[in-house]
C-alpha cells in the first residue's frame, strides 16, 4: 500500500542518515588516528636516536680528552654509562629465569657486581674505541616501548674492517630513554650474557650466588 511504501522509505533514509553520520564521524577520526600513532612512533625513535647521538658525541669528547688516567677514565665511563644505560635493567635480564629465584640481597649484590664488571671492561679498553666513527642507517620502533637503532662502525684509519650494531632503546612514556642492548652483527650482546650466565648457574647446582662469585672474580681479573 502507499502507506506501507511511504513507512518504508522514511526507514531507509533515516539508515542512510544514520550511516553517513557514522561515516562522517569514522572520517573526522580517521585523520587522528593515524596521525597519532605514528606520533607516538615518532616520539619514539627521536627519543633514541637522541640517546645515540648524545652517547656517541660523549664517548668522542671523552677520547679526546683521555691521557690514561684511569681513575679520571673510569668517573667518565661511570657517568657515561649510568646516563644512557639502563644498567639495572641488563642486570635483571641478564639472570635469566633465575633472577626470580634470587633473594633481595643477592639481586642486589648482583645488580651492583654487574654494574661493577660492565664499567671495567669499558675502561680497560676504552682506548680501542679511538678513530671509530658511528653512522646511523635507520631506527626503527619495536612495539610502544622500544627502538632499535641499527648504524655502523667505520674506522677513521681505515685498519679495521666496518661493524654493523645495533642498540636495543627502552623509551618508555614517562621516563628518560635508556639503551637495554647491543647487537652486533646482528649478535645480542646481552642475550650472549644471559645464555653464560644460566650455564654457570646451572653448573653450580642453580646457585645464584655462585654468579655473583664469577661476576666478582672476573671484575677483580686484568
Amino acid at each position: 500500500s502507499e502507506m506501507t511504501r511511504k513507512r518504508q522509505i522514511s526507514i531507509l533514509i533515516s539508515d542512510l542518515r544514520s550511516w553517513l553520520r557514522s561515516g562522517f564521524v569514522c572520517l573526522c577520526l580517521l585523520p587522528l588516528l593515524l596521525t597519532a600513532l605514528p606520533a607516538r612512533a615518532s616520539d619514539q625513535i627521536a627519543a633514541a636516536n637522541n640517546v645515540i647521538t648524545s652517547m656517541i658525541s660523549q664517548v668522542e669528547a671523552y677520547l679526546d680528552k683521555d691521557s690514561g688516567n684511569m681513575e679520571k677514565r673510569t668517573e667518565n665511563i661511570t657517568k657515561l654509562l649510568d646516563t644512557h644505560f639502563d644498567l639495572p635493567a641488563i642486570a635483571r635480564f641478564s639472570a635469566g629465569p633465575y633472577w626470580r629465584a634470587a633473594n633481595q640481597q643477592e639481586r642486589i649484590d648482583y645488580v651492583q657486581t654487574m654494574r661493577d664488571v660492565v664499567i671495567g671492561t669499558v675502561v680497560r679498553n676504552f682506548d680501542q674505541l679511538s678513530g671509530l666513527r658511528f653512522t646511523v642507517i635507520d631506527s626503527q620502533a619495536k612495539g610502544d616501548k622500544m627502538v632499535l637503532v641499527r648504524g655502523v662502525f667505520n674506522d677513521s684509519t681505515g685498519k679495521r674492517p666496518p661493524v654493523s650494531v645495533g642498540w636495543r632503546v627502552i623509551t618508555p612514556a614517562m621516563a628518560p630513554a635508556k639503551v637495554l642492548d647491543v647487537e652486533i652483527e646482528n649478535i645480542s650482546m646481552l642475550v650472549t650474557q644471559k645464555q653464560e650466565n644460566i650455564t654457570i648457574i646451572r653448573q653450580n647446582e642453580g646457585r645464584f650466588s655462585a654468579l655473583i662469585e664469577a661476576m666478582r672474580k672476573r671484575h677483580k681479573a686484568p
